[in-house]
C-alpha cells in the first residue's frame, strides 16, 4: 500500500514538471504570428547583425504584450517592394507609414498614429545659411522628390514666416536629391525630418506629421487587434512614443541655432554658474584639480560644447547666503540643480529652464518605519539643497526640518535616531544604501515624487539665454545623458571606508571578543550559581517551613511497616494532636487510629507501593484528652536518603472537623429544601449550565403530566422543543434576551403545554443568581395562573358581545371598523358596510310573543354567521337592527351577499293560529376612500336602508343607487331636498 502511494506521488510530480514545462509552450502557441515588413527607413527600422532595430520594433514589442502576437520581420530593399508584399498579403503589417490618398485607397489605417514626424528643410553641413534665416530662403535652390506633397507644407509654412518660397526643383527619388546635393546643384532638398543623416543639418521643422501601421484590406481582424493593444498601450504607457523618438530619433527633435542665437553666442562673455560644492553626485567641489564635477555640471559642459557658450562654475555656501541673494550681488549668471516646485509662484531674481535632469524624490527611513498620524516628524536635510527646504514647507509644512553637511551625514542622523526621515534624490541615496551601515534604510512606500533640476538664469541676462539653454537641453539624448549619470556615479562609490569595514564585518569581531571574554566569563557564571543555588536553597527551607507551620494540621514522615513508627513530625502534628511541645517517645501512627482504620491504612499503601501513587485518606485520630478529630492523610512513597533500601512515606495530615460539619449542614439544607419543593404549589427550576445540570420540582409532573423541559440546554444555549405554545416563542426569545443581557429578574407570561397536548398559561420568573463574568446559573419558578387568564379573556369577550346573538355589541362593532379605516380600493376590490332591519318584527314580537321574536333574532344572526366569512365583522345594534362590515370585496359580490341575506332571513313564524312573516330591509354603503368618519359611513348605510323601506321592504339598496320615479314623485309631494337621503 505505502509502495504504491510513493509510486502515485513520483507520477504527480512528474505531471506536474511537465506540465510547468509545456505552459510557455502551449501559451506560445495560441498566440498568433505577425508578419511584419520593414526596409531601411532611419530611425524608424532597418537590420543590425541580423535583427530588426528601430522605433517601429520596440513599439511592436510593447504592442505584441497586449495583442499577445509573436511578431516575425521580413526585410525588404525598399518601401515599394514592402508595399506589394503587404498588397499581396505575404506580410500582415508595415510601420512608419504617413497618409496620403493613393494609400488609403490601398491600405487599412491603424485608427491611432504611433509616432510623428515633420517636414524639414535640410542642407549638408557647412551650408552658409542658418537655421530658419527667412531673409535668405528665397535664393535657396530647392529639390523635392517627385509625387511627394512637401511642397504644400512648404507653401503654408512660408505664408505663416512672412517670405517667398523659391520655385521646387523635382528629382525621381531621395537619392537622386542627395547626388544633386553633392554635386552641388542644389543648396538643400524638401523632405522628412526622419531622412536627416549624420552629415547633414536641418534649416527649417514645420508641420508635424503622423506615421501609422498599415495592412492588407481584407485583414480587418488584425487591424482590430492592433487598435485595442494601441488603445491601451496609450492609456498605460502615454510616454512611450515620447522616449522612443528621444532615443531612436534624436536628430530629428533636435532644433538647430538661429542667427539670432549664434550671434548672442559669439559675442557672451564666460558665464559664471553655481552649484552647491557637496550634493555627490549631482555635483560637488573636487579639491585635487579645483573644478566643479557632477551630473549637473557635466551636462552643462556638454550643452557648451554643442552650442559654444562658455562657462565657470562658482561654488555656492548657501549657509552664508541664500540663492536670491548670489544673484542679486552679482556673483553668479546661472545656478545648476535648482529645484522646481509646480506650486510656487515665478521668481522676479531669476527665472527656471526646461528640467535638466528628473531623478526620483523619496522619503527615506528605516526599514519598515510608517509615519504615524497627526506626529510631528523631524526630517534631515543636506544644508546645499537649493529649494529643498521649500519644497519641504509646501507638501509636508508639519515636519520639523534639521540641516547637515551633506546627504551621508543625514543618512547617520537616521541611523543614530537624530532624525526620522530623509528627503532627496535617489541618485544621491541609492549608492550611498549599498554601505553596510545604511542596510536598514529604504525608500517609503507611497512617499515619491520626481526631482526637476534646472538651471537658474539670472533675470538681467538676455531673454535670448534662456531659449537657447531650453533648446540644447531638449538636444541632450538620452544616452549621452545616461553616459554622465554612470560616470559620475561610479566616481563617487569609492571603497568601503574603515568605518563601513568595522561595520560590515561587526559579526566576526564580536565572535572573536566573545571567545576572547568566554572563559572569564564562564568562571565568573560558575562562581555566581553556586552562590545563588545556596541562597535559593536557604530561602526554599524557610519556605517550605513557614508552608507547613501554616497548614490546618502537621506534616510526618512513616517507616514502611506495619506499625507505621513516626520517624519525623512537625511541631503541627503535635499540637493538632494536644501534645504540643512534649511528643511521645517511639511514636507510631497505629498508636494513634482505630486498628481497624490502621490495618486497612496499611493494606491500601502495600497495594499501591509499586505505583508509587499518592493515597489519600479520611481518619479518626485520638487526641491526647481521649477525643477523636476527624482528618485527611494524604501520603507519597519516598526513600530514606541515609537507608535507600528502606522506603518512607512523606504525609501531610490535615483537620477536616470544620469540613466534617459543613458538609451535615449541607445535607440538613438540602432536605430542607426537598420538602419545600414538595409542598408548594409553584413550580421551581435551577439552570447551572457550569455543571450542564437541570432541576425542575416534582410537581411539574403533576401539572404537566411530563417531566420538566429547561429553558436552556446543558450547554447554555436555548431549547425550543415542548417547551411554550409555538405563538409564544417570542415572548420566550425576549426572557432569554434578557437574561442573557445580565437583568437579575425576568418576568414572563406564557403557555406551556401538558402531555395530552393541551396548553396550560403560566407566569414564569428567572432570577440570575451567576456573577456576570460567571457561567451561567439561574432559578426561577413557573405559576399557573391559567383560570386567571381565561376567566380574563371571558370577561373581555362578554364585554364585546350581545348576549343573545352572540355578535358584536355596537361598540364593540365600531372598534373592529375603524382598525380598518381608511379604506383603500385595489384592484376593484374595497369595504362595504351593510345595515339591516327586520321587517315586521314588532308584530311578530305583539302577535307571538317575545319568546319567538328572540327566536327570530337568533335564527337572523345564524344566518349572518353563516353568509359572511371570519374575516367580516357582524353586530347586533339593538332590536331588530343588525350590521355587517365586508372586507376585501367587490360590488357585485356585495349585491349576491345581499341576496343570500334576503333569502335566508324571509322566514315564517306560526303559533296559536296566529302567522307572521318576516323579512329584511338591507341599505348598502361601499368604501370609495371619501368617507371622513365610521359615522359619515354608517348614516349612508342607514339612509339606504330607510330608502329600501320606502321602497316596500324584503330589498337592498345601495347608497349611490339613482332615486326612481316613485321616490323623486313622493319627494316633490313632500318638498324634501335630495339630501336628506345623503346626497
Amino acid at each position: 500500500m505505502h509502495r504504491n502511494s510513493r509510486v502515485l506521488a513520483l507520477l504527480a510530480w512528474v505531471f506536474f514538471c511537465l506540465l510547468q514545462a509545456a505552459a510557455p509552450l502551449l501559451s506560445h502557441a495560441a498566440s498568433r504570428t505577425v508578419w511584419v515588413g520593414i526596409f531601411p527607413l532611419a530611425g524608424f527600422h532597418r537590420m543590425e547583425n541580423g535583427h530588426a532595430v528601430g522605433y517601429t520594433v520596440d513599439y511592436l514589442e510593447q504592442v505584441s504584450r497586449y495583442a499577445n502576437w509573436r511578431v516575425e520581420y521580413v526585410h525588404f530593399d525598399n518601401w515599394q517592394e514592402a508595399a506589394d508584399a503587404l498588397e499581396k498579403e505575404h506580410i500582415d503589417l508595415m510601420g512608419g507609414a504617413l497618409f496620403t490618398p493613393e494609400r488609403g485607397k490601398r491600405f487599412l489605417y491603424s485608427p491611432y498614429a504611433n509616432g510623428t514626424t515633420y517636414t524639414a528643410l535640410i542642407a549638408p553641413k557647412g551650408t552658409p545659411f542658418a537655421y530658419e534665416d527667412f531673409n535668405n530662403f528665397a535664393d535657396l535652390r530647392i529639390g523635392i522628390a517627385a509625387g511627394t506633397p512637401w511642397h504644400k507644407n512648404f507653401a503654408s509654412y512660408a505664408r505663416q514666416h512672412g517670405f517667398t518660397p523659391p520655385p521646387l526643383l523635382p528629382f525621381r527619388d531621395l537619392t537622386a536629391l542627395r547626388q544633386a546635393l553633392a554635386e552641388q546643384k542644389l543648396d538643400a532638398v524638401l523632405t522628412t525630418v526622419t531622412a536627416l543623416r549624420d552629415d547633414e543639418v536641418i534649416l527649417a521643422k514645420f508641420n508635424p506629421l503622423p506615421f501609422f501601421f498599415i495592412g492588407n484590406r481584407s485583414n480587418h481582424a488584425l487591424m482590430d487587434e492592433l487598435e485595442q493593444a494601441m488603445a491601451q498601450l496609450k492609456l498605460e504607457q502615454p510616454d512611450l512614443e515620447s522616449r522612443l523618438a528621444h532615443t531612436h530619433m534624436w536628430r530629428s527633435y533636435q532644433t538647430p541655432l538661429t542667427k539670432a542665437e549664434r550671434d548672442f553666442v559669439a559675442e557672451s562673455p564666460l558665464l559664471r554658474v553655481g552649484f552647491p560644492p557637496n550634493r555627490k553626485p549631482m555635483s560637488w567641489f573636487d579639491p585635487a584639480t579645483g573644478e566643479a564635477r557632477g551630473i549637473l555640471p557635466d551636462i552643462l559642459r556638454l550643452i557648451g560644447r554643442t552650442s559654444g557658450l562658455r562657462f565657470t562654475f562658482v561654488p555656492m555656501n548657501l549657509g552664508d547666503a541664500n540663492l536670491d541673494e548670489y544673484f542679486v550681488r552679482d556673483k553668479i549668471d546661472l545656478c545648476v540643480g535648482a529645484l522646481f516646485d509646480p506650486c510656487a509662484k515665478g521668481n522676479p531674481v531669476y527665472t527656471l529652464s526646461a528640467p535638466l535632469l528628473r531623478s526620483g524624490l523619496n522619503l527615506y527611513g528605516k526599514n519598515f518605519f510608517e509615519i504615524p498620524p497627526a506626529t510631528s516628524l523631524a526630517v534631515a536635510l543636506p544644508q546645499n539643497w537649493l529649494g529643498g527646504r521649500a519644497y519641504m514647507e509646501t507638501y509636508y509644512p508639519s515636519t520639523r526640518l534639521q540641516f547637515f553637511d551633506s546627504t551621508e551625514d543625514c543618512l547617520n542622523a537616521v541611523v543614530e535616531n537624530k532624525a526620522d526621515l530623509l528627503l532627496q534624490n535617489t541618485l544621491e541615496v541609492d549608492y550611498l544604501l549599498t554601505r553596510p551601515r545604511f542596510k536598514d534604510i529604504s525608500a517609503l512606500q507611497g512617499c515619491s515624487g520626481i526631482e526637476e533640476a534646472r538651471v537658474g538664469i539670472n533675470a538681467t541676462v538676455p531673454p535670448i539665454l534662456l531659449s537657447l539653454i531650453n533648446k540644447q537641453i531638449m538636444e541632450v539624448d538620452e544616452k549621452s545623458k545616461s553616459q554622465i549619470i554612470s560616470e559620475n556615479i561610479s566616481a563617487v562609490a569609492g571603497p568601503l571606508s574603515l568605518k563601513d569595514m568595522a561595520y560590515e564585518h561587526r559579526t566576526l569581531l564580536a565572535v572573536t571578543g566573545e571567545l576572547l571574554l568566554f572563559p572569564l566569563a564562564f568562571v565568573a557564571y560558575v562562581l555566581y550559581l553556586r552562590r545563588k543555588n545556596k541562597s535559593l536553597a536557604q530561602k526554599s527551607e524557610r519556605r517550605l517551613t513557614n508552608i507547613t507551620n501554616n497548614i490546618n494540621g502537621g506534616v510526618i514522615s512513616l517507616a514502611a511497616n506495619e506499625r507505621l513508627d513516626i520517624r519525623n513530625a512537625n511541631s503541627g502534628f503535635w499540637y493538632l494532636l494536644d501534645y504540643g511541645d512534649n511528643p511521645p517517645e517511639k511514636p507510631s501512627l497505629a498508636d494513634f487510629m482505630l486498628p481497624a482504620e490502621a490495618e486497612h491504612l496499611y493494606q491500601r499503601l502495600e497495594q499501591q507501593r509499586q505505583e508509587n501513587a499518592t493515597i489519600s485518606m479520611e481518619l479518626n485520630l485520638r487526641r491526647k484528652d481521649g477525643l477523636w478529630l476527624p482528618a485527611l492523610l494524604r501520603c507519597t512513597w519516598a526513600c530514606d536518603a541515609h537507608d535507600a533500601a528502606q522506603p518512607c512515606l512523606d504525609c501531610v495530615v490535615v483537620d477536616i472537623t470544620e469540613q466534617k460539619r459543613m458538609n451535615e449542614q449541607l445535607e440538613q439544607e438540602k432536605e430542607r429544601y426537598r420538602i419545600i419543593l414538595e409542598q408548594s404549589q409553584d413550580i421551581i427550576f435551577d439552570v447551572d449550565t457550569e455543571k450542564g445540570q437541570y432541576t425542575c420540582s416534582p410537581n411539574f409532573f403533576s401539572k404537566f403530566g411530563r417531566e420538566g423541559t429547561p429553558l436552556f440546554a446543558p450547554d447554555g444555549r436555548p431549547r425550543n422543543d415542548q417547551v411554550v405554545h409555538p405563538d409564544d416563542l417570542p415572548a420566550l426569545a425576549e426572557m432569554r434576551r434578557r437574561v442573557r443581557s445580565r437583568e437579575r429578574t425576568v418576568f414572563g407570561v406564557m403557555r406551556i403545554p401538558t402531555a395530552q397536548g393541551r396548553y396550560i398559561w403560566c407566569r414564569v420568573q428567572t432570577t440570575r443568581i451567576s456573577k456576570n463574568d460567571a457561567p451561567l446559573r439561574i432559578v426561577g419558578k413557573i405559576v399557573d395562573i391559567d383560570e386567571e387568564v381565561r376567566r380574563r379573556a371571558e370577561l373581555e369577550r362578554l364585554s364585546q358581545r350581545d348576549s343573545l346573538t352572540d355578535l358584536y355589541n355596537k361598540t364593540a362593532f365600531r372598534e373592529r371598523v375603524m382598525q380598518s379605516l381608511p379604506a383603500t380600493v385595489l384592484d376593484g376590490k374595497t369595504y362595504a358596510l351593510l345595515f339591516l332591519d327586520l321587517d315586521n318584527f314588532k308584530a311578530l314580537n305583539d302577535s307571538l310573543g317575545h319568546i319567538v321574536g328572540d327566536t327570530a333574532l337568533a335564527e337572523a344572526a345564524d344566518a349572518l354567521k353563516r353568509i359572511f366569512r371570519n374575516a367580516d365583522a357582524v353586530g347586533r345594534f339593538g332590536g331588530d337592527e343588525f350590521c355587517v362590515f365586508a372586507m376585501g370585496i367587490t360590488r357585485n359580490a356585495i349585491a349576491a351577499r345581499a341576496e343570500s341575506v334576503l333569502q335566508a332571513l324571509s322566514m315564517h313564524f306560526e303559533q296559536d293560529g296566529k302567522a307572521v312573516d318576516i323579512t329584511a330591509s338591507i341599505g348598502i354603503y361601499v368604501f370609495d376612500g371619501s368617507e371622513t368618519t365610521y359615522e359619515d359611513a354608517l348614516q349612508k348605510a342607514d339612509n339606504a336602508q330607510y330608502r329600501a323601506k320606502q321602497l316596500g321592504k324584503n330589498r337592498y339598496v345601495f347608497h349611490d343607487d339613482p332615486l326612481t320615479h316613485e321616490e323623486l314623485a313622493a319627494a316633490q309631494q313632500r318638498g324634501d331636498e335630495l339630501d336628506g337621503f345623503g346626497f
